[in-house]
């Protein structure tokens, strides 16, 4: 597998942080962001093959960021994350535009291998 690259967006700090350190330490390249805004100027300045964002945070919510992400960069794919249950995967904005969804926290294997399946995905695309 050659190497991902991701870029991670949650607003807890500690999280991201090891979540970054984890995946960084198993090979993906990791870009990480605490705001939707900062996590799209980053998708705008680097080629980006699996965003992980949560759903809930201030300023640009998790979905307007998809929304974002998918229209300048269409084969990006989304994971979105939640611990709120306020996102619904069937809603048919986003239904089509998301790779998958996993609720927060999530198990690392279990989230480790949704991204190396979304790659895989962006590969062949």
């Amino acid at each position: 597998m050659s190497n991902p690259k991701v870029l991670l967006v949650d607003d807890e700090e500690a999280l991201l942080t090891s979540l970054q350190r984890r995946l960084q330490l198993r090979g993906f390249n990791v870009i990480a962001a605490n705001r939707g805004e900062s996590a799209l100027r980053a998708a705008r300045r680097q080629d980006v093959d699996v965003a992980v964002i949560d759903v809930k945070m201030p300023g640009m919510s998790g979905k307007e960021l998809l929304l974002a992400l998918k229209k300048e960069h269409p084969h990006i794919q989304i994971i979105v994350q939640t611990g709120h249950g306020l996102f619904d995967p069937r809603d048919k904005q986003v239904a089509d535009k998301i790779f998958s969804c996993l609720a927060k926290p999530c198990d690392f294997s279990v989230l480790k291998q949704t991204i190396i399946d979304a790659y895989n995905k962006k590969k062949a695309l």
